[in-house]
């Protein structure tokens, strides 16, 4: 699987759809998961949530379909929440790879990482 680098705030995230077919599962499962286990993730640490006037300057540099109105972006730890929380055999061997690829590059780096 192709993942394309994202930054926001000079760290490497990950778009809710990104995560969801990275663990093998879709964005209802991924969005269930963090509704339902809500107080373990912290804005700004597991996650960033974009909304009007952030998203709108996000939708500048990243394709993204237009009726979205919030989008999240998950961090290391929020994808590690993730795994943890989906608790599959697919959702932990992909947070392993996440780590050691994705999250691991040096920052400045823009690209396509395989996984």
């Amino acid at each position: 699987m192709d993942l394309q680098v994202i930054e926001h705030q000079s760290q490497r995230v990950l778009l809710t759809q990104q995560l969801a077919e990275s663990y093998g599962t879709d964005n209802k499962s991924i969005s269930y998961n963090f509704n339902h286990n809500k107080e373990r993730y912290q804005e700004g640490k597991h996650y960033f949530l974009l909304q009007g006037n952030d998203l709108k300057a996000f939708r500048e540099i990243h394709d993204l379909p237009n009726n979205l109105n919030k989008v999240y972006l998950w961090t290391e730890r929020g994808a590690f929440l993730h795994a943890k929380s989906l608790n599959t055999d697919k959702a932990w061997e992909v947070y392993d790879s996440l780590v050691e690829t994705l999250f691991q590059i040096k920052r400045g780096r823009k690209g396509v990482i395989t996984i």
